[in-house]
C-alpha cells in the first residue's frame, strides 16, 4: 500500500519574509495531519536561500509538538557537522516525547560553504554518513559510552529511546560504501527530488543484491495539481531556477556531478531546473495520476514524499495538498 507524506524545504522564495515562509510550513503540517498524510520531511540548510531552515532536528520537534498523529522525520540532517553522539541523544529525545513519531534521515551534503562555515574538514564528507549511523548505532546498543570515549569513564547513555532498538534510521546516500551499509543494516534509503528515476533504480538494484528483505526506501517527488499543466511547468521551472541559483555555492570537492549533460558535464544551475521541472509530476488529476503510476511501476516505490511547495506559490500548494488527499488519500 502506497504512503504520502510531504517534503519541506522552507526555502526563501515561499513569502514575501521569514514568518510567511515558517508560517507556510506550519499550514502545511496542519492540513495535512488533518487530511491523513503519513510523513513530513524537513531539510536543513546553512546561510542560503534555498532553504532557510538550518536545523532539521529543530523544527522536527516543534513539528512533532504541533501534531499528534503523522511522523516526522529529517531528509537531512547533515551529519557531517554534527557529533553523532548528539545526534543519537537528540534522535532518542524526540523518539520519546513524541512516541516513536520520528525519523532520523542523514547525507552528508554538498556545499563547500557548510563545511567552512562549521570549520569542519572536508575528509569528514567521505566518512558520512556510514561513520555516524555506525556510531549511533553502537551507542543505542550498548548504552555504553566509554567505548566512543574512554577517557570519559563508564558513562551511560542517556535517554533511551521508545522504539526498539532505535528509531528508524534513514540513509541518503548513493555511494557504494553507503548503499552496502544501509542493505547490512536493512536501513531505507532517501532518494532526493531531482534525482532520476532510472538513477533510484539502479541503487536499488545494488541495495537488494546484499538485502532482498521489503524494504520501503523514502522517493521525493515534486508534485503540483491544477488544470493547466503547461503553465504550472512554467512556474515550477521559474521557482526552481531561483532556487538553485540561490544555492549555487561551490560543491564539496570530493562530490561526484549529480547533475550532467551528454558528456558527463555538470549542467549549470538553469539547465538542471528545467530538467527537473521536466521529469516533475503536475497538471490535472487524471494526468497526476498516470504520472504517479508510471514512476510507481518504473521504480516499485511505495513510500511517496511530495514536495509541493516547490512551485512558489502558496494558493497552487495548499490546494494541491487538499486536492491530492481527496483523491489519493480520503
Amino acid at each position: 500500500m502506497l504512503t504520502y507524506g510531504l517534503f519541506l524545504n522552507m526555502g526563501s522564495n515561499l513569502g514575501a519574509n521569514t514568518e510567511e515562509v515558517f508560517q507556510l510550513t506550519r499550514e502545511q503540517a496542519e492540513l495535512a495531519e488533518t487530511l491523513g498524510y503519513h510523513d513530513l520531511w524537513v531539510t536543513e540548510h546553512h546561510c542560503i536561500p534555498f532553504g532557510i531552515n538550518p536545523s532539521a532536528i529543530t523544527a522536527s520537534a516543534f513539528l512533532l509538538g504541533a501534531t499528534t498523529r503523522i511522523r516526522v522525520g529529517t531528509a537531512v540532517t547533515l551529519s557531517p557537522l554534527h557529533h553523532p553522539l548528539e545526534l543519537a541523544e537528540r534522535a532518542s529525545l524526540l523518539d520519546q516525547f513524541s512516541h516513536g513519531r520520528f525519523d532520523l534521515g542523514i547525507g552528508r551534503g554538498g556545499y563547500l560553504k557548510d563545511y567552512e562555515l562549521f570549520d569542519v574538514d572536508t575528509s569528514r564528507w567521505d566518512r558520512e554518513p556510514v561513520h555516524s549511523a555506525q556510531t549511533m548505532v553502537d551507542i543505542w546498543r550498548d548504552h555504553d559510552l566509554s567505548a566512543q570515549s574512554p577517557q570519559s569513564g563508564q558513562s551511560q547513555f542517556q535517554p533511551e529511546p521508545y522504539t526498539k532498538p532505535h528509531p528508524p534510521l534513514f540513509l541518503a546516500t548513493g555511494s557504494e560504501e553507503g548503499v552496502s551499509f544501509a542493505a547490512e543494516h536493512g536501513f531505507p534509503l532517501q532518494h532526493y527530488f531531482s534525482t532520476e528515476a532510472a538513477s533510484r533504480v539502479k541503487i536499488e538494484a545494488r541495495y537488494r543484491e546484499m538485502n532482498s528483505a521489503p524494504v520501503e526506501h523514502i522517493h521525493t517527488l515534486i508534485l503540483a495539481l491544477g488544470a493547466n499543466e503547461e503553465r504550472l511547468r512554467e512556474s515550477l521551472t521559474k521557482s526552481l531556477t531561483d532556487s538553485f541559483k540561490s544555492g549555487d555555492w561551490p560543491a564539496v570537492p570530493q562530490a561526484v556531478p549529480r547533475h550532467t549533460d551528454g558528456n558527463g558535464q555538470q549542467l549549470d544551475r538553469a539547465d538542471m531546473a528545467k530538467r527537473v521541472a521536466e521529469r516533475a509530476i503536475v497538471g490535472p488529476l487524471e494526468s497526476v495520476r498516470d504520472q504517479l503510476d508510471q514512476f510507481v511501476e518504473t521504480t516499485g516505490a511505495a513510500r511517496l514524499v511530495l514536495y509541493m511547495e516547490a512551485i512558489a506559490e502558496p494558493s497552487i500548494t495548499r490546494q494541491s495538498i487538499v486536492s491530492f488527499a481527496e483523491a489519493f488519500i480520503q
